[in-house]
């Protein structure tokens, strides 16, 4: 009989650790992987590759690409017309017109119209290009009525003021205005407030009135004969016409033909 010291020492637990050695593992599935590549590669060298039949009829290179490619781009770029033409002429065929084909037709056209109707051809504009414009004829019927009497009622206080202390007459002052500025629509009038040309072309102006003072000052610094005829603006506009002041033949009847018209008199 034994005694209890001798008896064996009761278990704790099973337990069983499994270790996997995952580097192992891995050099065996690349080694694996690499013997199935090498086969495969080895079976497809043995192996000759035989091209379906439309395809051996089909063969491109890279030469007759890049010429299909070039061919599609020439059509798609240009209109070709081939024309058949039998005659003293021959025989033509292949005539390219280019992009510029229906300015081409559009000229043939015009210039068979032209013939049929007996008016003459015209090659090309240099006959338009190179004749000059004639200048057209001033005309005070040409002025806008509206604008004229809306430039009138603007300036009307500002011109008499001016004969007042320079003794330039209104009514002159008014005519050189709008004959010069097209009543304020001119580009200098707009742009500088220049409402008298030349005379007065050497500066901006901050405004109008500016340039009506810098007139009449210029005016009587130039021209001091001219304040013996302010009494009659007639007198005025005709002793103006003498000086140097404007080079326009017609100065007098122009001022006139625009005072009788708009009946600049009554400033």
């Amino acid at each position: 009989m034994s005694s209890p010291s001798s008896a064996p020492a009761p278990r704790r637990g099973n337990k069983s650790a499994v270790s996997i050695d995952w580097r192992l593992l891995w050099q065996r599935l690349l080694a694996r992987v690499g013997q199935l590549f090498t086969s495969l590669r080895h079976k497809a060298g043995r192996t000759e590759y035989i091209p379906p039949a439309w395809m051996q009829r089909f063969r491109l290179s890279w030469f007759r690409l890049g010429l299909m490619a070039l061919a599609i781009f020439i059509f798609t770029q240009k209109q070709i017309d081939f024309t058949l033409s039998v005659g003293k002429e021959g025989f033509a065929i292949g005539e390219s017109e280019g992009r510029h084909s229906a300015t081409k037709h559009a000229k043939q056209t015009a210039s068979t119209a032209s013939v049929a109707s007996g008016n003459p051809v015209t090659v090309n504009n240099r006959q338009s290009a190179t004749t000059p414009n004639k200048p057209v004829a001033w005309n005070v019927n040409s002025l806008d009525a509206a604008q004229v009497r809306a430039y009138i009622n603007r300036f009307e206080k500002v011109a008499k003021g001016e004969e007042q202390k320079f003794n330039v007459p209104a009514p002159a002052a008014m005519a050189l205005a709008i004959l010069n500025s097209n009543a304020g629509q001119s580009a200098a009038a707009k742009r500088d407030n220049n409402h008298f040309g030349t005379i007065t072309a050497d500066r901006y102006y901050e405004n109008a009135w500016m340039n009506w003072r810098a007139h009449s000052e210029i005016v009587n610094k130039r021209f001091p004969e001219l304040a013996d005829n302010s009494v009659n603006y007639q007198q005025w506009v005709a002793a103006l016409a003498k000086t140097n002041y404007s080079s326009d033949r017609k100065l007098v009847d122009k001022l006139m033909d625009i005072v009788e018209r708009f009946n600049l008199d009554r400033l």
